[in-house]
């Protein structure tokens, strides 16, 4: 008896150190190649993403066979950087090769379009994609899918259905519309309000926009009296606000349809002579700068958009389709986008600051990105 216990005590250790073992391998995905300086090596996101890969479970397809292109809109935000650091992790895990390519304004279909044609050109096995613009990328990916490449959409939707293989994403419509109800219930239903509004060419401003304006035309006492563009820039959104309080005086919140924007917004507060926390502010997205602006003081809210799931299932579903490829998604999937908010507030808060940054930048004020 004491035998047999020692052996199963032996191998409750043996278990428990190959666990740790594992964690303590665990890295953090560098930025895309895309963002070094030219000439510089490029990092480990960049490259095919993982060398030793599992059985395939489909004859005749090897999972390190697989090559995927990842196209992001912007290396000028960081939830963007962010997505493509977890979608490398992802890639890396599974044994799957990814390459990602971000252009370096989120305006630039352009660059996109010459993109999707490299990696057409690349005959990968699936691209994953974000439109910069909803009905510009049709023609290229119409070309991708007569070359037989597997279609992943993500984040802002690619306005013909029927191209995409699957969709994964947020519902922007409705974390816009909790950030409205938000300000409506701050303001007691009664006061003048602001609206900063991203790119409309794509779906997460159409989107956003409405989810907002639905709200507040729930809210009888409460009137939008300015929308302005901003590009999904914090330098249009800091002078769009500061001539938005010039104008109208007798604001009291504006909302922020990303937290680049918000950035701006907090800035463009501040540069018009007022106090942030005299306003009621707030964002979408939940990037670092936002989480540092909500525990000043100076961001009242923020809806976060979530990457990690976005960057996970986005190249989970892109291996997964090439792999099956009777496989299919007739449904989007949708993740939820909370309300995040200083402290916790009935029937608003979807989750304290605390909470997301803990879940979100765990290494908060150690390193440049918090993760």
């Amino acid at each position: 008896m004491a035998q047999r216990k020692r052996i199963r005590l032996f191998s409750v250790l043996v278990s428990l150190g190959l666990v740790l073992s594992a964690c303590g391998t665990s890295t953090t995905p560098s930025a895309p190649a895309s963002a070094q300086p030219a000439g510089s090596s490029a990092p480990a996101s960049a490259q095919p993403a993982g060398s030793s890969a599992p059985a395939s479970t489909a004859p005749g397809i090897g999972v390190s066979n697989i090559s995927i292109a990842w196209i992001g809109k912007t290396l000028n935000n960081p939830w963007w950087v962010s997505v493509a650091d977890f979608s490398a992790a992802e890639a890396k895990a599974l044994g799957v090769n990814l390459t990602i390519a971000l252009p370096q304004e989120e305006v630039d279909l352009e660059k996109q379009v010459a993109m999707i044609d490299a990696a057409i050109e690349k005959k990968v096995s699936a691209i994953i994609i974000s439109a910069s613009s909803s009905d510009g990328v049709i023609p290229e990916i119409q070309k991708a899918r007569a070359a037989g490449i597997k279609i992943i959409n993500f984040d802002t939707r690619i306005s013909d259905k029927t191209l995409v293989d699957a969709y994964v994403g947020a519902n922007d419509e409705a974390g816009a519309y909790k950030a409205g109800k938000y300000i409506c219930k701050k303001l007691n239903g009664q006061g003048e309000v602001g609206l900063l509004e991203g790119l409309l060419a794509q779906s997460t401003g159409v989107d956003r926009k409405a989810g907002f304006e639905r709200a507040i035309a729930e809210c009888p006492g409460i009137k939008i009296v300015a929308r302005t563009g901003a590009e999904w820039r914090s330098d249009l959104a800091l002078n769009a606000t500061q001539n938005m309080l010039t104008a109208n005086p007798n604001i009291k919140a504006i909302f922020a349809s990303n937290d680049q924007m918000a950035v701006g917004m907090v800035a463009g507060v501040k540069a018009a002579g007022k106090n942030p926390k005299d306003y009621i502010l707030v964002g979408y997205d939940g990037i670092l700068d936002a989480v540092n602006a909500v525990l000043a003081g100076d961001l009242s809210a923020f809806v976060a958009l979530p990457n990690r799931e976005e960057a996970t299932m986005g190249v989970r579903l892109a291996t997964a389709i090439v792999l099956n490829p009777t496989y299919k998604y007739t449904r989007e999937l949708i993740f939820p986008g909370p309300l995040v908010t200083a402290t916790f507030e009935e029937g608003l808060t979807d989750e304290t600051i605390y909470e997301y940054a803990a879940r979100q930048f765990p290494l908060r004020g150690v390193t440049q990105k918090g993760y």
